[in-house]
């Protein structure tokens, strides 16, 4: 989802894609809690989307992180709460990126994973 952003500033100042406008910030310049992010989050859907069809708003999803996307509203899909609200999905016209890892999220990522192979 990273690669997607303007800029990022993990390994310093770095140009993304620029598909989906954002930049990726330093979460330990953000919160005071432990940083990496590692573990079972709940996911809070904020615009409607085929990619969470049939999964709950709430459902948990696996996360390891220290950067986080800041984008506008209308491309954000899904928030997650770790201290502050971080962007866990976003979308642009046909482009998704997720920051959690629907590999590892059990059930969940299994049915995301389904739901992007029917976009």
């Amino acid at each position: 989802m990273q690669l997607l952003a303007d800029l990022s500033e993990e390994g310093g100042i770095n140009n993304g894609l620029s598909f989906i406008p954002g930049k990726v910030l330093d979460l330990s310049n953000k919160i005071k809690i432990r940083v990496p992010h590692i573990g079972w989050n709940a996911v809070k859907m904020k615009n409607n989307n085929n990619l969470f069809k049939n999964i709950e708003s709430g459902q948990e999803f696996y996360f390891v992180h220290k950067y986080y996307y800041s984008c506008e509203n209308k491309y954000l899909l899904a928030e997650t709460n770790y201290e502050i609200n971080v962007t866990a999905a976003i979308n642009h016209e046909n482009i998704y990126g997720v920051q959690f890892h629907p590999e590892r999220s059990h059930n969940s990522g299994l049915k995301l994973l389904e739901n992007y192979s029917k976009l």
